[in-house]
């Protein structure tokens, strides 16, 4: 049995049910809030659970409003999450928490049996760090950015300064809370390597490219299906 918060069941087979949302993109060490009231997300819930506790959240593409009870075109990359808490209320509906495990690539959706969709996937291992002025440079520059233009992230930052925080999981905990575009946030769940993904933040981040509203709120708020 896995002693690591952030990995995989063992012997995970490379099937995880879908949850797709749109305008939300999930990454990796996030933890999120989700409500879930349709039907058909209460029987992948009750499966999950059940089961291994793995959902994997999806994107919804441009388009997806005249499938959306069907299978709306969703982006090619997902984030695999497991449910670490959940509540059934008293309306029927179900509150949960999801964390953030892996990136994975959709090889293909399973026919469905079952009124939620699956697929088969590829897992996206992000390569080892490469230490080095550069890297080093990248990563302190992108602390001090986010310290000047989102003081909120503060004790974020000092954990990554002090070295209790890896590169890896501040980029993905900041890609995700940030106010970047849903294309953007795409792009950096599909970058495996952090050092990328720095420099990608690096270019977005300075005050004048974010909306006023960006500095107000972090992390963000609760989401619905």
């Amino acid at each position: 049995m896995s002693t690591q918060p952030f990995d995989l069941p063992a012997g995970f087979d490379g099937q995880t049910r879908l949850f797709p949302l749109s305008d939300l993109v999930m990454l990796p060490h996030n933890l999120i809030p989700l409500h879930v009231f349709e039907s058909r997300y209460k029987e992948m819930l009750e499966d999950a659970v059940q089961g291994d506790q793995l959902i994997a959240m999806a994107t919804l593409m441009p388009g997806f409003e005249h499938e959306y009870y069907c299978r709306g075109p969703i982006a090619p990359v997902v984030c695999i999450g497991r449910i670490t808490e959940y509540e059934k209320t008293a309306a029927g509906t179900y509150n949960l928490m999801l964390l953030g495990l892996q990136r994975a690539e959709v090889k293909s959706e399973i026919e469905p049996v079952r009124s939620f969709r699956r697929a088969r996937v590829n897992l996206l291992d992000h390569p080892p760090v490469k230490t080095g002025d550069t890297g080093q440079a990248s990563g302190l520059q992108l602390a001090a950015r986010l310290r000047t233009s989102f003081p909120a992230t503060g004790k974020l930052v000092e954990q990554f300064i002090q070295g209790e925080l890896s590169l890896a999981t501040l980029t993905d905990i900041v890609a995700f809370h940030l106010p970047l575009p849903t294309t953007f946030k795409l792009e950096l769940l599909a970058q495996v390597d952090p050092l990328v993904r720095t420099e990608r933040l690096l270019e977005w981040l300075p005050a004048a490219n974010m909306p006023t509203q960006a500095k107000k709120r972090f992390p963000i708020e609760f989401s619905e299906n």
